[in-house]
């Protein structure tokens, strides 16, 4: 049976409270449920410049580097993959720069009976061939990052290397496996900023002939040092009503899933609204987060544990339960690096 993430995502978003949420999550963990995420980037590297990203600054790229082995991918399968409910690849980094990699995760993936396998990736390296070989290895999804629609805004935003042609080759890639492969996810992430949110009422132009499955709109937020600067979301919050929200319903009517913030996760990202800081523990007990920087330090040891002992190790069972019942205040006292997360609506 065919795995729906976005149904699932869409329940437990749904479910009620936190800490409803938080009881629901103690309750796959005890029951050796798959209920984590996890996203790798195989290979610290990318083609592109994109303005908004880190790799757009000569020293932030510095400061990643390394690809991760085919022994060390099997280390990361024998340890959580059995845990797995969704293997994300390419996080921010450009995954065709090690396609083997890619394709490796893939295997693995699919070998250790993950429901749902996705990849992100700008497309410029991957052709029909290859995108046809991790579709048949088992690869569920295709996330597409785009930052334009237009040319000029597409080269711009995607940097001194971003070719637009390219990317319209991909367009005509995803027709081609999406004929003979419709059960194949195409998604487009759209990160949204005052420069290039207008363009979206042109969506329907570009892709009137692309079968795509979702497309998310993501504001943009700040990730390190970037080339691009203006992190104000005022005029993004001004186009809800006339851009994004009518395309999200032209969307819909077209069977399109589209994930989007409202005015209130807009806000609440920005600081302006407060929120049940047990929504920032979810990602804690949810998220595991690879990269070949990371392996050597990484809270699980790859080699030697399965997450059922990693979980015992850190009492993950003990600190959810705690979690359904303590105080906001105990929660927010909690540390994690994962805050200021922007939440969605997923229609």
């Amino acid at each position: 049976m065919k795995t729906d993430i976005y149904h699932i995502l869409r329940r437990f978003a749904h479910l009620g409270g936190s800490r409803m949420k938080m009881a629901a999550l103690w309750l796959l963990h005890v029951t050796r449920r798959r209920y984590v995420g996890v996203f790798i980037d195989s290979v610290l590297a990318c083609n592109y410049r994109c303005r908004m990203c880190y790799f757009s600054s000569e020293a932030e790229r510095k400061k990643r580097h390394g690809r991760l082995s085919k022994e060390q991918i099997a280390h990361i399968a024998d340890s959580v993959f059995h845990r797995t409910l969704k293997l994300q690849i390419g996080c921010g980094a450009e995954p065709t720069m090690d396609i083997e990699g890619a394709l490796e995760l893939v295997r693995q993936g699919k070998a250790h009976g993950i429901p749902y396998i996705a990849m992100t990736s700008n497309g410029a390296r991957l052709s029909y061939e290859q995108m046809n070989e991790l579709v048949e290895a088992g690869l569920n999804e295709l996330t597409i990052s785009l930052h334009g629609i237009r040319r000029e805004t597409y080269e711009n935003m995607m940097g001194p290397t971003a070719n637009y042609d390219a990317f319209l080759e991909l367009l005509q890639s995803v027709k081609r496996i999406k004929a003979h492969q419709p059960g194949f996810n195409v998604r487009v992430n759209y990160t949204m900023n005052a420069d290039n949110v207008d363009e979206l009422a042109d969506f329907d132009i570009l892709f009137a002939d692309v079968p795509i499955d979702q497309l998310q709109l993501r504001p943009v937020r700040q990730i390190g040092e970037s080339d691009y600067t203006n992190f104000d979301l005022t005029h993004v919050s001004e186009c809800l009503e006339t851009v994004i929200r009518p395309l999200a319903e032209r969307c819909q009517k077209k069977g399109i899933t589209v994930l989007f913030p409202e005015q209130s996760h807009i806000e609440r990202f920005e600081g302006k609204e407060t929120t049940d800081p047990r929504e920032n523990l979810i990602p804690l007990f949810t998220y595991i987060n690879v990269t070949p920087m990371s392996y050597e330090r990484h809270d699980i040891r790859f080699e030697s544990e399965r997450y059922e002992d990693y979980s015992r190790r850190m009492h993950i069972g003990r600190q959810l339960f705690r979690s359904i019942w303590a105080s906001q205040a105990s929660c927010a006292q909690i540390e994690t690096t994962l805050t200021n997360s922007l939440n969605y609506d997923i229609r």
